[in-house]
């Protein structure tokens, strides 16, 4: 089984599918594998919530199926039913643990066993590292001594939203494919199948294009979480809360999600401000942003924006391999947030 360093039940195979937007990328690197050119090491890398990993799980079903048919793994094969169980023989995952930060040297050093040893099903082995930004420095120093020497038949895939925190060594060993946003009526398509396309359009308009995060937005638990984050945010303005419990809130949420609908609302905020409207989907999904709209004026303009390069700061100092304190960076969000509106310190005076 395949899980934070090499198990995961089926509960976990289950939730990834085949999206339309991805089948070229798969199709040719099966077909790589079949006339044994594929190479040996690949970095998938693109935004977050595009299906970087719903690709690679589905090329490593079809690769381990053994009755493979045009387009599809036939889903009742010996090398299927492993799969989709999560017991493969040549198949294993390194991913978070739970409540880490990085990837550890631990985790790699347990997979040297299976990384030295030949596939025992077919001609390929596979180890896919996701996200591949989170591996610390000592595990991926180890990992790069299994890149430059690769043992037979095994395959690496890294899947990775931040490829430049990778090391150059490590990148410059794994052919790189870009995943690029798909095409948003390719997207909305994809999302008409679970949302009606009122809400389809507001949640890719929510998260940047990417289909994934925004069926994710859009879930009762998503909205939610995203409706908690903008009431915070206005408490904040308030008085009604202080830092100290909001950013505790804020630290019981999932954090890729907390850190999207922090980016997004500023970002339709300031498109409010700078256009004197506030966007349709926010006037339609986001009603507590609308409030918030009316606590700002055009003076809080640069003020929003110094907001927001402190939210990509955050965002890149939690992915970072430092290990920062989780609390004490999210009530320096919370104050910088309310600063404009609650003191005269020389950066407001600045920009007042």
């Amino acid at each position: 089984m395949y899980g934070a360093s090499t198990e995961a039940g089926p509960e976990v195979m289950n939730k990834y599918r085949k999206l339309p937007w991805n089948q070229k990328k798969v199709q040719h690197l099966l077909d790589l594998a079949r006339v044994d050119k594929i190479g040996h090491a690949y970095l998938f890398h693109g935004q977050r919530g595009i299906g970087k990993l719903d690709a690679l799980m589905e090329f490593a079903g079809r690769l381990f199926c053994q009755q493979a048919q045009e387009g599809e793994s036939c889903g009742q094969c010996q090398g299927c039913r492993l799969f989709a169980a999560g017991s493969h023989p040549d198949f294993r995952m390194l991913r978070l643990e739970e409540e880490a930060r990085q990837i550890k040297i631990e985790q790699v050093r347990e997979s040297q066993s299976f990384i030295a040893n030949t596939p025992m099903m077919g001609r390929h082995k596979l180890l896919l590292i996701e996200p591949a930004e989170q591996l610390n420095i000592n595990a991926a120093n180890a990992l790069l001594k299994n890149l430059e020497e690769p043992a037979a038949g095994t395959l690496f895939f890294l899947v990775s939203h931040q490829p430049g925190s990778l090391l150059a060594t490590i990148r410059s060993r794994c052919q790189q494919i870009k995943f690029p946003r798909p095409e948003k009526q390719q997207s909305l398509e994809f999302l008409q199948q679970t949302l009606s396309a009122e809400q389809a359009e507001a949640a890719l308009e929510m998260t940047n294009g990417a289909p994934l995060a925004a069926l994710k937005f859009a879930s009762e638990e998503g909205m939610q979480e995203i409706s908690a984050v903008h009431e915070s945010l206005l408490s904040l303005l308030q008085g009604e809360m202080n830092i100290t419990d909001a950013a505790s809130d804020w630290m019981a949420m999932d954090e890729n999600l907390l850190l999207e609908t922090l980016l997004t609302a500023t970002e339709i905020l300031l498109k409010g401000l700078l256009r004197d409207k506030t966007s349709s989907a926010t006037n339609r999904h986001w009603q507590s942003l609308q409030e918030l709209q009316s606590l700002l004026e055009a003076k809080h303009v640069r003020s929003l924006h110094f907001f927001y390069q402190d939210l990509l700061n955050t965002r890149a100092m939690l992915r970072s391999r430092a290990n920062p304190n989780k609390q004490l960076l999210l009530e320096a969000l919370c104050l910088e947030w309310v600063r404009p509106f609650r003191d005269n310190t020389e950066r407001w005076k600045r920009i007042a």
